[in-house]
């Protein structure tokens, strides 16, 4: 929620490096943010404090990599619901702890979910939990050339 006008004008070159910083490392304190910008720790406090107000940055977070959990199956499924079946669909996807991320999108299907299980069985009993209400296509992630980044600001 913007409750400032601060987001009224484009992000400044400033903005841009304080997102970065704290995106490659969201442990870092604004002393080192300061330092790395080559500014006072109460000019970045502003900044930061008015980029979360106008909505701009919503959190702070960990990365996991789930492999070192067992899950070591990662699939995005595209699902298409049934005819009637959407909200039916949405709830299944809201409830199923095995989904990490979840889009309703356009074209041929409704939703595209993303995935973790520890092994195919896994993914197998999920599928089919699903095709109750919708086809499924599920594709397993072989490789992430491009791993989770900041777009481009």
């Amino acid at each position: 929620m913007n409750r400032s006008l601060y987001l009224t004008r484009r992000l400044d070159q400033i903005d841009r490096a304080i997102i970065a910083a704290l995106y490659e490392d969201g442990r870092r304190t604004i002393k080192e943010v300061a330092e790395l910008l080559n500014m006072s720790s109460p000019s970045i406090t502003a900044r930061i404090d008015k980029l979360k107000d106008a909505g701009a940055i919503t959190g702070y977070t960990v990365v996991v990599d789930p492999g070192a959990f067992g899950l070591n199956i990662a699939a995005y499924v595209r699902m298409n619901a049934m005819p009637g079946q959407v909200t039916k669909l949405t709830k299944l996807i809201d409830e199923a702890p095995e989904i990490v991320e979840s889009h309703q999108i356009t074209g041929k299907d409704c939703f595209l979910a993303k995935v973790v299980v520890s092994d195919l069985h896994q993914l197998k009993n999920v599928v089919d939990r699903f095709q109750t209400c919708s086809s499924v296509d599920p594709a397993v992630i072989l490789s992430s050339p491009v791993p989770r980044r900041l777009p481009k600001l």
